[in-house]
């Protein structure tokens, strides 16, 4: 390289240490663990050298040297250079931006502790103007659990936070999605299109109807195809595609009440998430409306379990945060089922709702998640099964919430033939191969 483009590296400085990565054919000879290792090294570099683009972004911005060619921003700058879309650019100066503003998610941005999933996560959180100054207080938790927590939950902890960063905001935005909401049907060439919109908690009436539904339809082709096939059914691709099923599903529901036009008198049911901490701040907020009149209750004592007062706990089952005051109103009310986890997010109380459970222990587990906890399997529903993570006929486990864990069929029964060991924390669901080893291991080495 030409002098003239580069400056001559400072002989006193210490030479950065080589990056060693496996080839493609010494993974082909790994296995287990090693296997995950070594594309996990490929992803820190990834990681790094994103890191380093992100760091000329913010020298750029800084210098304002994207005004050495009459560029009219560093966003502009990045469009021109790398040659991508308007968004692409806004979005890597956003990231540039918070990396500057908080050094320890920099450094552990540097070193690959942070996604890029993580980063787009904490960069939408940086967008918002009433919660970026609240970021710096809150780097080390950002930075725990964005190598502790899947890439999910980590997107559900950052709208956690968000939630509490902004409660004014949030509960904003929950009010103006029910005012707005809205539903249309438009011809779409050969076709239609359906689009609804509204607020998070009528999103998860509908859900749970068509899943249920999603999940019959789902049990007809598992029935039609062992009737047509026999014993070597599983062989053989199911007759409709999940979202197929998913469509028919919603046509069966049509149909149910295509013979009456008459409003419904049921009562829906909706479960929100939260902990004891913020149910008492819900109550709190929404009775002691004046600053000026404390209340005659004496302040309780920190939570030493939760990071950042600004870290809300309080969703519905689906991850969508709900504000603390239709958290207050919803548990007086009655009509919604309140859910209160401990730190690791197991149910520890079941509030009153106008619906009994039936087979408490299973509903327990499901409402600590839905979905498979094998990593990488996103299953969910009907289709889940639940089993003890420490063995009921072997080691005496028991029956109880605790000891259950959420499993597709499949990855069940590889747990039963001693594939896997089970145990959950704060940070989520571990499972361990035989020889003590993590699989999809989180965190950094």
């Amino acid at each position: 390289m030409s002098s003239d483009v580069f400056d001559e590296a400072d002989p006193e400085a210490a030479a950065p240490a080589a990056v060693v990565l496996p080839s493609l054919d010494e993974f082909r000879s790994m296995s287990g663990y090693r296997r995950d290792d070594a594309y996990l090294a490929i992803e820190r570099e990834v990681r790094r050298l994103s890191a380093l683009q992100a760091a000329m972004v913010a020298e750029v911005a800084s210098s304002l040297s994207f005004l050495d060619d009459r560029h009219h921003s560093p966003g502009a700058w990045v469009q021109a250079v790398a040659n991508c879309t308007r968004s692409t650019a806004k979005a890597r100066v956003r990231t540039a931006a918070l990396l500057t503003e908080n050094p320890m998610i920099a450094v552990a941005n540097d070193v690959g502790d942070v996604g890029v999933d993580q980063l787009r996560c904490l960069a939408a959180v940086y967008a918002n103007d009433r919660a970026r100054p609240h970021m710096p207080e809150a780097q080390d938790a950002f930075v725990d659990a964005a190598s502790g927590l899947t890439a999910r939950d980590f997107d559900l902890y950052c709208k956690r936070w968000l939630a509490g960063a902004d409660p004014d905001g949030a509960h904003r935005d929950h009010e103006l999605s029910r005012e707005n909401r809205r539903m249309s049907l438009s011809p779409l060439g050969a076709g239609f299109m359906l689009r609804a919109e509204g607020d998070a908690m009528s999103g998860e009436i509908l859900a749970e109807v068509l899943d249920a539904h999603a999940d019959a339809e789902f049990a007809r082709d598992i029935a039609d195809r062992l009737a047509r096939y026999g014993p070597d059914a599983v062989k053989y691709p199911l007759a409709r595609t999940a979202r197929q099923r998913r469509f028919d599903a919603l046509i069966a529901i049509m149909l149910k009440a295509a013979g009456s036009k008459d409003s419904t008198d049921r009562e829906p049911l909706v479960t929100i998430h939260c902990n004891e901490a913020d149910l008492a701040d819900a109550f709190r907020d929404l009775f002691d409306t004046d600053d000026t009149c404390p209340s005659s209750e004496p302040e309780p004592a920190p939570d030493p379990d939760r990071r950042s007062v600004r870290l809300r706990y309080c969703e519905t089952a689906s991850g969508v945060p709900v504000s603390l005051r239709d958290l207050a109103v919803a548990a007086l009310l009655g009509s919604v089922q309140r859910v209160i986890d401990d730190k690791a997010g197991r149910v520890i109380n079941l509030g009153r709702s106008s619906r009994l459970f039936r087979g408490a222990t299973r509903e327990a587990v499901l409402l600590a998640g839905d979905r498979c906890c094998w990593p990488g399997c996103e299953l969910r529903s009907g289709r889940i099964q639940i089993d003890h993570m420490t063995s009921w006929a072997g080691h005496h486990g028991l029956t109880a919430s605790l000891n259950g864990a959420p499993m597709c069929g499949h990855h069940n029964r590889a747990k039963h033939i001693g594939l896997v060991r089970v145990h959950r924390d704060e940070h989520g669901w571990h499972l361990h191969r035989p020889d003590g080893t993590e699989i999809a291991r989180r965190g950094p080495p």
